[in-house]
């Protein structure tokens, strides 16, 4: 072996964080191939006519494999073994430990190809610290395969592309002091980590993650965020979500200080409330209450958790009206709105429309299946309300006459009807309310006055004969 060789390796070695990623793969894919690959055998004497091997006292540097005189019998000299491109997609590590008995170090570098390993670490392995790097096609180090190393200390798999982390991975190994983890591809989306949400900030295994705080999500919606902050929301969400709903973080956005604002959907559905819950979680902004037996929204308005409610579903409850929306906050930031299935039979147009003009953020509004009330006093102004507003007004297919026996009206979808259906002369009634008698009473007072005084003018003008109330008149 000559000097500048190992060198050279060395060198190679120093530098082999520098990786770039492998190709994508769905987890469905992922999971057929890994499947595949366990049925195949997985031997360390797979790549030896094409393997490099060089020894320095007691290190050894091996590329493209293990040569053949390294595996055959027990290496007990050797104590420090660096793996560089190694070409297979598994690694016996029972194997490695039967022959190389008394490693300390183990690393394994710019293995693109490695995909999973045969067997694990049994408990007389004597390895102190793992190094992982640029294993490109690894996405998940399964916990099994360190979890009985008596010795291990430290453990840095850095700069690969893992995905997912089980909790026995950090909690198994007795004497695991140290963990490095920065430079992955973590997906904070998929459940694989919210058992580490659930850890105490001063718990042991996020005391034995170095570079906690450092870590990135890379996958999906939280893209760029810091790990450790979406992993707080995470247990914020899970520590308020009322029972019985499910919590979900759909997505996070950052404000201009770079604040992460957490976007939380509850979902209550179909759970047989009466009422919805009294709390929520921070952030949230979007409630589902679907299919419950809710017959009122004044709870709602009232609520100051709710204030900042975007989204609200309230399809098929029993609610009968929603007057209480007319002059509310929140009717007039609100973005999505829907009352399907429901027991309205009319609603506050006015309020609506005024609502609707005044709201920036409205995206859609639905309000089908309900019996409305089809009749010439409300009809108009709320076909020309659903007209005015069908960009928003997501389902005027929807939107009809409750069933009756009249048969130009029932069922008939009320944004194309003929308003003469509802508005002939036979089916113009007025109702005689407290307010139209009220009405009515003072028109004929207000005639009878205005009578009285053009008489006495009259007769003044004629006579010259001042009107009766002024001879008493002081």
């Amino acid at each position: 072996m000559q000097g500048s060789q190992v060198w050279q390796f060395s060198i190679v070695l120093s530098l082999a964080v520098l990786v770039t990623p492998g190709p994508h793969y769905d987890n469905r894919t992922r999971t057929n191939e890994t499947a595949i690959l366990l049925s195949r055998p997985c031997t360390l004497m797979e790549f030896v006519h094409t393997a490099q091997c060089f020894q320095t006292q007691f290190r050894l540097l091996c590329k493209g494999g293990i040569t053949g005189e390294w595996i055959k019998g027990f290496q007990e000299h050797i104590t420090e073994l660096s793996v560089l491109e190694w070409p297979g997609a598994c690694f016996n590590v029972a194997r490695l430990q039967e022959h190389f008995p008394e490693l300390r170090h183990l690393a394994l570098v710019n293995c693109s190809h490695l995909t999973y390993f045969k067997g694990h670490f049994g408990p007389t392995s004597r390895i102190e610290k793992l190094s992982f790097h640029g294993l490109t096609s690894l996405w998940e180090l399964p916990g099994e395969v360190i979890a009985q190393m008596p010795k291990l200390r430290e453990m840095d798999l850095r700069h690969n592309v893992l995905r997912h982390m089980k909790a026995k991975l950090l909690r198994s190994p007795p004497r695991l002091q140290k963990v490095y983890l920065g430079g992955n591809k973590w997906d904070c989306s998929d459940g694989g980590l919210d058992w580490l949400a659930m850890e105490r900030d001063d718990g042991t295994v996020k005391r034995l993650i170095a570079d906690y705080r450092d870590l990135m999500c890379h996958q999906q919606l939280y893209r760029g965020k810091p790990l450790h902050r979406v992993m707080d929301i995470i247990r914020s969400v899970r520590q308020t979500c009322p029972p019985p709903c499910a919590c979900a973080m759909t997505h996070v956005v950052s404000d201009r200080a770079g604040n992460i604002i957490p976007l939380i959907t509850v979902n209550c559905s179909s759970q047989g409330l009466e009422a919805p819950p009294a709390s929520l979680p921070p952030s949230t902004t979007t409630l589902r209450l679907e299919a419950n037996k809710i017959n009122t929204i004044r709870t709602i308005l009232q609520n100051h958790q709710y204030k900042k409610l975007a989204d609200l579903y309230l399809d098929n409850n029993s609610i009968p009206s929603v007057k209480e929306l007319e002059g509310s906050e929140w009717f007039s930031t609100f973005r999505v709105l829907s009352l399907r299935g429901n027991l309205l039979r009319q609603i506050p147009v006015y309020a609506f429309d005024k609502a609707f003009q005044s709201n920036n953020n409205i995206m859609q509004v639905h309000l089908g299946h309900n019996p409305w009330r089809c009749d010439c006093h409300f009809i108009p102004r709320f076909q020309a309300l659903l007209l005015k507003y069908k960009r928003v007004i997501h389902d005027l297919k929807d939107i009809r006459c409750s069933k009756s026996d009249d048969k130009e009206t029932s069922l008939v979808q009320i944004s194309t009807m003929s308003l003469g259906s509802v508005c002939t002369s036979t089916k113009v009634r007025v109702p005689l309310s407290t307010i139209n008698v009220v009405n009515l009473v003072l028109c004929a007072l207000i005639l009878l006055v205005l009578g009285r005084f053009l008489y006495d003018w009259h007769l003044f003008k004629t006579t010259g004969k001042l009107p009766w109330i002024s001879s008493i008149l002081p």
